[in-house]
């Protein structure tokens, strides 16, 4: 007897990731305030634990900052109240929101990258400090619009700071670039990553998770998108720069290590989207990679440090 197609077992085959059997980790409802979705979250290892800062959109969409945490990186714990994080003086005057923030660990403090939209001006990278997650000092001012998805590599390369970024488009198009800086304040040096073209990246890409430092090079998982007839799908992918020269790409696999698939990345305020903040290097060297579903709900896909390395130096 031929077993009908809606009586079939789903099954995902999307790039080398495992999706996590507890899918979504972290829903609105799970939230100790009601909120309208949870997703785009920075991640770090914190005091032996998984510590997540998860972007929060209330009943008026405005984003807020809730500390999550977690011993085996699946079921966490959330703060209650949001994290009082500081306003430059651009955004008293023309903040509307902040969102996609990532967390770097570096000389002894975290250092949290946000994007700012200040109305009428477009996009703006913002850098704050902490030491426990619940003080935050800002470092410096807003960048020029219109520029986000920025995360710092975790150590200083030739004795500047570094920083992964996207300066956008007006139409909402960008690639990825790296600067420098003496101090964190002042970037230049500003040069594009140099990625193959690829049928899933055709619109934009932008850096996901915080590089994370190998011996074969700086790894990094990044987002890309292309269009389709119903409209715009978010990928993963995953590419190696150079330890020493990291704006020299030393391999970029021209295959997607992620798409949306299932019903939770594929229905939601952003529809078909899989979108990473943050990733995190587990002790028995398992990489949880921490996502956005359809910008709604956060997620979870793993694989190992060793599996995405070969992955990446697999195709050149």
């Amino acid at each position: 007897m031929e077993t009908s197609i809606e009586s079939r077992p789903l099954t995902y085959q999307s790039g080398i990731l495992q999706r996590h059997s507890e899918n979504p980790i972290i829903a609105p409802g799970d939230l100790p305030t009601p909120c309208s979705s949870v997703f785009n979250c920075g991640a770090v290892r914190y005091r032996n634990r998984v510590l997540l800062l998860l972007r929060v959109e209330d009943m008026a969409r405005d984003n807020h900052f809730h500390v999550a945490t977690s011993e085996d990186g699946v079921n966490f714990q959330i703060e209650p109240t949001p994290i009082d994080y500081p306003l430059r003086e651009t955004e008293t005057r023309f903040l509307e929101n902040r969102f996609d923030m990532r967390i770097t660990p570096l000389e002894g403090s975290y250092y949290v990258t946000h994007a700012s939209w200040l109305a009428g001006y477009g996009s703006c990278i913002g850098i704050a400090r902490t030491k426990d997650f619940h003080s935050f000092e800002p470092v410096g001012e807003l960048s020029v619009p219109s520029n986000r998805n920025a995360a710092l590599f975790p150590e200083k390369i030739h004795g500047r700071y570094a920083r992964l970024e996207r300066p956008q488009d007006i139409d909402g198009s960008g690639r990825i670039w790296i600067s420098y800086s003496p101090d964190l304040i002042h970037w230049g040096e500003s040069r594009p990553i140099v990625l193959p073209v690829v049928p899933w990246g055709r619109c934009k890409s932008g850096i996901g998770a915080v590089p994370i430092k190998t011996p074969r090079g700086w790894l990094c998982i990044y987002h890309a998108t292309s269009k389709n007839c119903a409209g715009e799908n978010y990928y993963l992918g995953v590419m190696l720069l150079d330890l020493e020269r990291p704006e020299k790409v030393l391999a970029a696999p021209r295959q997607f290590i992620l798409q949306p698939e299932t019903p939770y990345e594929c229905m939601g305020q952003v529809p078909n989207a899989v979108f990473t903040n943050g990733a995190v290097v587990m002790p028995d060297d398992t990489i949880n990679i921490y996502y956005g579903g359809a910008d709604t709900r956060v997620c979870l896909a793993q694989t190992t440090l060793p599996n995405l390395l070969d992955f990446c130096l697999s195709e050149k």
